[in-house]
Parts: structure tokens; sequence; C-alpha cells
């Protein structure tokens, strides 16, 4: 090999990782989403073998699992100059590269906001001068996502990479398609910041039609698929109760905080080395 090639070769190296880098932080994709009013939220990041959290929040607790990076978030639009400049310490203090926008604005059983709303305040959030995240929709096709993102484009705004949830059944391939589209329309890196399998008609956990096995097998193929796509940066499994009807065969933990099977193949799982 020439030369030159060799240099071409190596400058191309290093500017695919200086990319990886940006949309990563340099740390694995596998994350971890606990709200600090759950059960021993610290230590089950830790189990799970976390590179990465988040809480729903904008503070950086003391009780926080060490040398697991915290992503803040502005949940919705309750916030004020004082959050915005504790986030802009604690930049300066570099514990913090990236921040996440609002938690399901579309929802009304959530941040619930308008377009505009989010569109007024975002440019606070832009000058915390980190890497920032969209809003997370409950769907990130549909029509307020849409507009958003539109509204973004036309006023020369900054969304860095797009925050998807997704909670349907245990196609694989039905997630990667979804995703795929994602990419397309949005030209963003995503990060997937809740995710996991659910039955919405369940009435009960014994009634829902996913079954541990079968949400174990759907997680076996898709963490692989997912480290495997370039632009999907990171992704957190979202572990309900192991009560809850939808999402009960979905937990990471049981009753008594222990892992349940699937929590072991999200604790155990490493991506295969390049």
């Amino acid at each position: 090999m020439s030369r030159v090639l060799i240099v071409c070769w190596l400058l191309a190296s290093y500017a695919f990782a200086d990319v990886e880098t940006k949309q990563t932080g340099g740390i694995g994709k596998k994350g971890a989403c606990f709200s600090r009013q759950n059960d021993q939220w610290s230590y089950k990041i830790l189990q799970l073998k976390a590179n990465w959290y988040y809480s729903w929040g904008r503070e950086l607790r003391e009780e926080r699992p060490k040398n697991v990076e915290f992503v803040p978030m502005f949940w919705g639009k309750w916030f004020k100059d004082d959050d915005i400049e504790y986030l802009l310490n604690l930049k300066n203090q570099n514990q913090i590269k990236f921040v996440l926008g609002f938690n399901e604005p579309d929802s009304p059983n959530q941040s619930n906001m308008s377009v505009d709303e989010a569109i007024a305040l975002w440019p606070k959030l832009e000058a915390i001068g980190l890497p920032l995240g969209s809003p997370a929709t409950v769907n990130p096709e549909n029509k307020w996502m849409i507009n958003f993102m539109q509204k973004v484009d036309d006023l020369g705004l900054r969304v860095d990479f797009i925050c998807v949830h997704h909670y349907g059944g245990k196609n694989v391939q039905g997630l990667l398609h979804k995703l795929h589209r994602v990419h397309q329309r949005y030209n963003r890196p995503i990060w997937i910041t809740e995710f996991a399998v659910a039955d919405w008609n369940a009435k009960s956990t014994g009634q829902n039609r996913h079954s541990a096995e079968d949400v174990l097998k759907f997680m076996e193929g898709i963490l692989p698929a997912l480290e495997s796509l370039e632009y999907v940066a990171r992704y957190a499994w979202f572990s309900a109760s192991s009560t809850s009807k939808p999402l009960g065969s979905a937990t990471l933990f049981d009753e008594n905080n222990h892992l349940t099977a699937l929590g072991h193949h999200y604790a155990s799982f490493q991506p295969k080395k390049k």
C-alpha cells in the first residue's frame, strides 16, 4: 500500500472515530433509566453494568453510582434560570457531557407541552453549550415531533440527536425498521432513552401475551443489532415494576430487587469487539 493511501486511510479512521466519540461520548452504548424515587436506584444502575444513566431530572445526586456517566434531562417546562446555571456549573466541572430534552411533551400524562411552548424554551437548553437531545415523544414519527423538528430547522435551532421511546411487541425487525425511518427522516444520531416489550391490553401480569421468555428472546436479538447500527449512539431499557400489567414481563428486577433472567442478560451483555 502506498504512503498516500495509508495516510488517507488513517485520516478516514480518525474522522470516523471522532464522529463516533461525539455521538456516544466515547463510552459504551448501554445505559439505564431509574427515577430517584425508585427503590435502590443507584444500586440497580451498578448491577446492570450501565455505562451511563439518567433519572428524568437535572440534579447530580451524592448517592449516584460512581464511574457511571450522568445525563441530565429537562423533563418539562417548569424550570428556572438557576437550573440552567446549575448545569453550566456541572459542565464547567466536566461532570456532564450531554443534555436531554423534554419527556413526552405530546402526552397529557407527561410533560404536556405544545410545539410552540417547546420551541420557545429551546434556546435556553441550547445555551448550556452541550450536545442536546430532542424531546422524546410517545412516537418519534407523530405529528408533534414532525412539527417540532420542522420548526427547529426553519428557525435554525439546534438538535444534535433524536431521543426515541419504543414500547412495542417482540418484533426485532419492527423496531429496527422504525429506527431506520426515524434516522432517514431527521438525519441525526439516535438515543433510545426508553424501550421495552409491552402488552397494553393486558388485564393482569398473568394475562400479558408476552412471556418473560419472549422478552428475553427479543433482547437477545435487539441488543447486538443496536450495537451494530452506527446511527444508534445509546440505548436504555425501561424496567417497570414486576407488578406492571403491560410491562411486568419486561422488568429487569424482581420484587426483592434481584436481577431477573432478563436483567442478568442485560447486565452481562457486552458488544463484540470490532
